[in-house]
């Protein structure tokens, strides 16, 4: 039961820090000069890093019928979408 712990805390930790790096890359600035190497790959690794935050939290907000998994898969599911939105808006 405790690696069956750990693994339920490695997914939803990957979830977490995948979607809120893929926000913060949203609000980083870039120079004028790194703008032909940097913005395209910092648009890539939004995109995946999002996608993955997206994927895990849809599966946890499907699969768990209690309330407290619905939020955090949901929580997964609105950063990702804000950092989303945030990489096509521009």
């Amino acid at each position: 039961m405790e690696s069956l712990a750990l693994l339920v805390s490695l997914i939803m930790l990957t979830m977490f820090v995948s979607g809120i790096a893929a926000l913060l890359l949203t609000f980083r600035k870039t120079r004028a000069l790194s703008n032909v190497t940097v913005k395209p790959l910092q648009r890539i690794l939004t995109i995946v890093l999002a996608g993955i935050s997206l994927v895990i939290g849809h599966q946890i907000y499907n699969n768990v019928n209690s309330a407290g998994g619905k939020i955090i898969g949901g929580f997964g599911i609105a950063i990702a979408l804000v950092a989303l939105y945030r990489v096509f808006k521009k």
